[in-house]
């Protein structure tokens, strides 16, 4: 597949990558590597070619999927071009399965499979059970909303041959249903450069210290010389969107299309640690869970209504009373007017149980901490959160505001920020956000913090946004006339578009 050996002379290349990164990804060994960024890296031949490494090998299966049958048809297209110049293998169109010859026995027996198929959700995944998959390619993984389709699958990459090299690797774009989660699990340990390997260890019972790898590896156009080349194809792609083109050109995985909260920005939210006045009213929020993080937001208000979250607590795997010790240990509870909580605190929105066991808001109120149902819309939540954080053209005339929304800075604000930061709008409703669960494994990511913060938010009175009173503008200026007819506060009368006319053509408006 590559020129790793001399070539004899009567030999012949049948594929080879055609830049470093597709070398990297087809080579590469980590548990999990992630190829991904720009459109037209080639990165689909890259999956289709990554498992003849290991077609020799007996046992050897590979997993070659997209979301649907008609994206996956086009994979076994390209394979067809390929795998028949690799050693004869044959091809079962019922199966969407190629079986290659062991050159190792005589009758080629034994030999490596690659199979095709479509995983659009988790129910899907069980098709795949027992299979014993080497390798697991998703190709635009990205595409794939939800991280829980990622996580069952990795379940199933393993092979009873030692020789085999076993891994689940992925490609995609930024800006797509999937951008949160793959960012936060492969871009952001990893760099964006993609100069670290991740590496994380496991402690296994009776096993011990496991070591897990991931990596991701940026793909960019200009990778691809068939691309790069072709004028009208990479004019088409400077010619869409900003974002867009940051995205799909330039593999920029910061750019904001697809997020829930765009405005957010670290420059912009985050201000030095200060010690709140006496008189600044304070609260907290809190988002309960066990298997996946509880988060606890401690805030404060000024005289103003400018939120500021003075910190952010965080745990994993501890009982209410720990949580309530914890938290206790790290604010003085008395401090604080309120506290907001979901509504899984009280008894009677849990599943059944024993009614003698206390909730967690009797859990906590015997330590000292009392809690008040959230407000839990999401719709309304997201639209609060929106309105804290804007800042970008809020002011008349479409000029930059602040927004009435800031972090101190601290490492739990910058934590819970970063997984605010990658949440992505539902791809079925986008007037709300798309729910992820933390890794299973690590606890990163998720979408509690994105919770809290809203619970804690929706507790506050509407933002007053800026009046024209505040602001150092003449009643008939273009900016007003302009921002009044943009609010449908006037009826653009033949004068007044006339005016705006003349004011475009000399650049006034």
């Amino acid at each position: 597949m590559r020129r790793d050996v001399e070539l004899e002379e009567d030999e012949e290349v049948a594929w080879e990558p055609n830049s470093q990164p597709q070398s990297d990804f087809t080579a590469s060994t980590e548990d999990e590597v992630f190829y991904g960024g720009a459109k037209g890296g080639a990165k689909s031949d890259a999956v289709v070619a990554k498992p003849l490494r290991q077609v020799h090998l007996p046992r050897y299966k590979a997993l070659i999927l997209r979301q649907t049958f008609p994206e996956v048809q086009e994979l076994i297209d390209r394979s067809h071009m390929l795998y028949p110049q690799i050693n004869k293998p044959q091809w079962s169109g019922s199966l969407k399965r190629w079986r290659f010859p062991n050159p190792n026995t005589r009758t080629g027996a034994g030999g490596g499979i690659v199979q095709f198929g479509h995983c659009k959700s988790v129910d899907e995944v069980k098709q795949f059970h027992g299979g014993e998959w080497a390798t697991i390619g998703f190709d635009e993984m990205a595409d794939v909303a939800d991280e829980q389709i990622w996580i069952q699958l990795l379940a199933e990459v393993r092979c009873p041959n030692p020789e085999v090299r076993r891994q689940a690797a992925g490609t995609g774009n930024p800006g797509k249903p999937g951008h949160g989660w793959t960012k936060r699990r492969f871009i952001n340990p990893c760099g964006k450069k993609g100069e670290k390997i991740f590496i994380y260890e496991m402690d296994i019972p009776g096993i011990g210290m496991v070591e897990r790898t991931r990596r991701f590896i940026p793909a960019k156009v200009t990778d691809n010389p068939v691309y790069a080349n072709d004028p009208n194809y990479m004019a088409n792609l400077y010619s869409l969107p900003e974002v867009l083109r940051k995205q799909l050109l330039f593999g920029d995985w910061d750019a904001g299309f697809g997020m829930a909260l765009e405005e957010l920005d670290e420059v912009m939210h985050f201000v030095p640690v200060f010690e709140p006045p006496e008189h600044w009213r304070q609260f907290g929020a809190f988002d309960w869970g066990y298997q996946h993080p509880w988060v606890f937001g401690h805030y404060c208000v000024s005289e103003d209504g400018v939120i500021y979250k003075i910190d952010t607590i965080r745990g994993r795997h501890m009982s209410d009373r720990r949580i309530a010790e914890r938290i206790n240990s790290k604010i003085n509870i008395e401090d604080l007017s309120y506290i907001v909580a979901g509504h899984d605190c009280w008894a009677e929105f849990k599943a059944r149980r024993d009614d003698s066991t206390p909730s967690t808001s009797e859990r906590f109120a015997e330590a000292g901490i009392h809690l008040t149902q959230a407000n839990i819309a999401r719709y309304a939540g997201l639209k609060t959160f929106r309105e804290q954080v804007a800042w970008n053209g809020i002011l008349p005339g479409g000029n930059d505001g602040e927004p009435n929304f800031f972090w101190m800075d601290t490492p739990g604000n910058h934590r819970a920020f970063e997984n605010i930061q990658v949440i992505t709008v539902d791809p079925d409703d986008p007037e709300d956000a798309f729910e992820v669960n933390a890794d299973p494994t690590t606890g990163e990511g998720g979408d509690d913090d994105y919770d809290e913060t809203r619970y804690g938010l929706s507790s506050r009175p509407q933002r007053s946004m800026p009046t024209w009173t505040e602001a150092d503008v003449r009643a008939w200026s273009t900016a007003v006339l302009k921002y009044e007819i943009e609010k449908g506060r006037r009826h653009t009368s033949p004068a007044l578009r006339h005016a705006k006319r003349e004011t475009a053509e000399t650049g006034g408006w």
